[in-house]
């Protein structure tokens, strides 16, 4: 720490907003916030959620600041308000002028870490950290040994994969049970506990001088953990996320035709169960546009039943009911997408239809034209539906397609072999825990919540994609266009917005957190460009709620420093993770 406070000046001007730059500061430094040019003679309030002293951090209570003039004079150039620099964190300023939102920004606020015996600072640019797979470290009292490798190398800091219970794949970041200790790291008759863990930190810390860190995993759970069977709702389910409905279909034709390709079905057409050439992929290709897509008619879930929607428009007419408003142009009519997503359910609104097919008089010909105009609509509007999901179709072949030629022709790649239900023509995009039965009677299921409820989305990673949008939302068309790159190990889960949302899986994810902020001193955002930004927000709150100079590690990947810059800042993150290497970046 420094031993003489340094001042740091914040400059606000009109209408800034700054998520996107990136505002670092030390514990003990005082930052001064005074007007920049644009505000000067302006009556501007500044506001933060940097807790008061002796107050607890709360990310959603802004409280305002005091100015200060410490010459006396007028100029508002003299003037300030400050927040003197205690505790380590992300934090938000805004102000506004006139009682009007002008602007807003964020500053992070470095942890300082402290080792040995005298707890002396750890600084953080000195920080030299080794990995260990922590599933491969063996039973629990063999750890001390292999540990002080690190220590007898110079590191100063240990990073240990997820020490939680693994799901069925054995994947380090695929954790069945997030609150309990990996029971591989137990002998017969001898069972470790959490507090076991932290004896062994608190002796890395105090007698080695080397600190400890270790992951958090926000984005999914594994397929097979006990609690989301229990709590579904957690997942994106056909229940709630009926968008992905026709994604699902078409997940489960494409297992159905793994199953074909196996059994040699496609033998005749050129497509053995053995995949070796080019050839065979374009039979692929024509055996999905010519057997699969039409058989499934993915497009009559975005659309309108016209002839029922034309009966419902003549039945309106015939009643007499009157326009409202003026004349509406045709282009206004637009299909009202379905909620449960059922086939020809989609809707267009009347008061519309009747704004824009206005008959000339109240005889049944006058009546009839306007519902013929009406029909031809709603056909045009059936059609670019159709369109529409011919794109989505051909570049879900072009994925499905993309996928085999890595997975099975590639020099580079895995070279699976043969198509067989072990190795599928894809990873399955969603959980299917019932027995095989047909596609037809399947889609039956898709509408029953007692069984589509268990149709869960797994999770993966989408090339190129904004990573602060969902991509499992019901506004993208992902798991539809085959985009993800899945972990067929693992489902995403789905937070909502706020806790009332999904209040079980927000309470766990919290225990988990807080758990893991108790035992360590710092934490790796695993997957942080795919976790909600509100999620990691509230936890990382709760975590340094536990350990005040909590230590963040990110694994970020948005292909832009601005974007960068958001995650960094609002969630107080100090150092990323860069390349395959892992390398870290302050």
């Amino acid at each position: 720490m420094n031993l003489t406070k340094q001042v740091r000046v914040l400059f606000l001007n009109e209408m800034e907003k700054l998520e996107k730059r990136l505002f670092r500061l030390e514990q003990g430094f005082e930052l001064q916030f005074r007007l920049g040019p644009t505000l000067q003679g302006k009556d501007v309030t500044v506001y933060s959620n940097y807790p008061p002293p002796g107050s607890p951090y709360n990310r959603h209570k802004f409280h305002p600041l005091q100015w200060h003039n410490p010459t006396g004079r007028e100029e508002d150039s003299d003037k300030f308000c400050k927040l003197d620099l205690q505790i380590a964190g992300s934090f938000q300023y805004r102000f506004n002028q006139s009682g009007q939102s002008n602007g807003e920004g964020y500053i992070v606020v470095d942890p300082v870490l402290r080792a040995g015996a005298d707890d002396h600072v750890v600084h953080l640019d000195c920080i030299t950290l080794e990995t260990f797979l922590s599933k491969c470290l063996g039973p629990f009292d063999e750890w001390e040994d292999r540990l002080r490798v690190a220590k007898e190398s110079g590191y100063n800091m240990v990073h240990f994969t997820p020490l939680q219970t693994l799901g069925k794949s054995r994947s380090c970041y695929s954790l069945a049970d997030q609150l309990q200790l990996n029971p591989d790291f137990s002998r017969p008759g001898k069972t470790y506990t959490w507090s076991d863990v932290g004896k062994l930190v608190d002796k890395m810390k105090n007698e080695w001088e080397v600190l400890s860190i270790t992951d958090v995993v926000y984005n999914h759970t594994a397929s097979n953990s006990k609690w989301i069977t229990e709590h579904p709702e957690c997942a994106y389910n056909l229940v709630n996320s009926p968008h992905l409905k026709p994604a699902w279909l078409l997940d489960r034709a494409l297992w159905h035709l793994t199953c074909d390709v196996a059994q040699g079905k496609y033998a005749t057409r050129g497509l053995s169960a053995l995949i070796q050439t080019d050839q065979q992929l374009n039979s692929m290709r024509g055996i999905i546009w010519e057997d699969i897509y039409p058989k499934l008619k993915l497009w009559e879930f975005y659309q309108i039943d016209v002839s029922k929607a034309v009966e419902q428009f003549r039945a309106l007419l015939r009643s007499g009911v009157q326009k409202k408003g003026g004349k509406s142009d045709p282009k206004q009519l637009v299909i009202i997408q379905d909620p449960e997503y059922k086939r020809f359910d989609c809707s267009v609104n009347m008061d519309v239809a009747l704004n824009t097919f206005i008959p000339n008089s109240n005889g049944p010909a006058a009546i009839e034209e306007c519902c013929t105009w009406f029909r031809k609509r709603l056909e045009e509007l059936n059609a670019e539906k159709h369109k529409q999901m011919n794109f989505h179709h051909e570049q879900a072949v072009n994925c499905i397609l993309g996928t085999m030629t890595y997975e099975r022709l590639a020099g580079h790649g895995p070279k699976l072999g043969a198509v067989t239900k072990k190795d599928p023509i894809v990873t399955s995009y969603f959980t299917y825990p019932f027995e095989e039965i047909s596609l037809a009677e399947e889609e039956l299921m898709m509408h029953q919540p007692d069984k589509a409820c268990y149709f869960m989305a797994h999770n993966g990673w989408v090339m190129g994609d904004d990573p602060l949008k969902n991509f499992a939302g019901p506004e993208s068309n992902v798991y539809l266009r085959r985009e993800l790159i899945c972990w067929g190990d693992s489902v995403k889960l789905r937070y909502g917005d706020k806790p009332s949302d999904c209040p079980y899986l927000w309470d766990y994810m919290r225990k988990y957190t807080e758990i893991t902020a108790k035992y360590f001193h710092g934490v790796r955002l695993d997957n942080c460009h795919s976790t909600p930004i509100h999620v990691a927000e509230a936890m990382l709150a709760a975590a340094r709620s536990v350990r005040p100079n909590l230590y963040v590690i990110a694994e970020l990947f948005t292909g832009s420093e601005y974007i960068d810059n958001v995650f960094v800042n609002r969630l107080g993150i100090t150092s990323l993770i860069r390349g395959r290497c892992d390398r870290i970046c302050m």
